[in-house]
């Protein structure tokens, strides 16, 4: 005769641990370090051609997605001097996506995601970005105002004065 002992083999001794160092790791992957929580991402979407463009503030880098059925990476806007993507704005007309980033405004082409030009700017800090009914971009400071309106075909900057400044 054989007297149970209480001694477990296999997954019965294992099973335990191995779910619980399952489930630590799972738990780890939920929450990211503090560094990949600091950034945003900044999100646009072109209807007409069914367009999804992701700008990333901690890479400077902006992906397009096809979004027909299910999302397709099908190109990538990079510009060299760009470490963040602060806003974007799609300009359907002339087939134009700009790009605001740290310190400068950056022009692409929607047909084949190219840098055309990049426009530093004088002004820096909280800014957004709008486009008027010519497509020329315009810098609006945190309260709303607009601050400068870049001219379309040669890159000017035309800044606003403040009252009382």
């Amino acid at each position: 005769m054989i007297a149970r002992t209480g001694t477990r083999h296999g997954f019965a001794a294992t099973g335990p641990a191995l779910i619980l160092a399952t489930f630590a790791l799972a738990l780890a992957a939920c929450n990211p370090a503090a560094d990949t929580l600091a950034g945003k991402r900044v999100e646009i979407k072109w209807e007409e051609r069914q367009l999804l463009i992701v700008g990333d503030d901690r890479t400077g880098i902006a992906r397009v997605f096809h979004t027909r059925s299910a999302p397709l990476l099908v190109g990538e806007m990079r510009a060299p001097q760009r470490a963040a993507v602060r806003d974007m704005r799609i300009d359907p007309a002339r087939q134009r996506v700009w790009i605001l980033g740290d310190g400068a405004l950056y022009l692409h082409d929607a047909r084949s995601w190219s840098l055309i030009r990049r426009v530093a700017l004088p002004a820096t800090g909280d800014l957004r970005l709008e486009l008027d009914d010519a497509g020329a971009p315009l810098l609006l400071g945190s309260e709303g105002r607009t601050i400068a309106r870049v001219e379309p075909v040669h890159f000017t900057i035309e800044a606003f004065r403040l009252a009382g400044h």
